[in-house]
């Protein structure tokens, strides 16, 4: 885990079945994130759902500092409990966590390689 220079991030898509409280969700994860290293990097009310995932109605992309951070803060006891109002104000979630691209690989890939 954690190659040199490889951000972490999460990739979660959801149906949002109840708004009030995911809005709840929102208001609670965003500073939370912040104190954690994380950030969104990517969300879309609309995404175009593919292979499963045809009725979301929300796509959300997390960066972190690290794989090891990405993993720490969703295994975290505070983020249990924020999950908990996720789970429960959606369905059909999806929820990965996955390393990005090191420094030797983007080198390669600027290169052409």
């Amino acid at each position: 885990m954690d190659k040199r220079g490889a951000k972490g991030y999460w990739i979660s898509t959801a149906k949002i079945i109840n708004q009030e409280l995911f809005d709840e969700y929102v208001n609670k994860v965003g500073p939370w994130l912040k104190e954690v290293g994380g950030e969104v990097f990517a969300k879309d009310n609309q995404p175009i759902g593919k292979e499963r995932t045809e009725d979301a109605n929300l796509a959300v992309i997390c960066e972190f500092p690290s794989m090891r951070a990405a993993v720490e803060a969703y295994e975290s006891e505070a983020y249990k409990k924020l999950s908990r109002i996720r789970q429960e104000a959606t369905e059909n979630s999806t929820f990965t966590i996955l390393e990005g691209l090191d420094e030797a690989a983007k080198l390669r890939r600027a290169m052409g390689m």
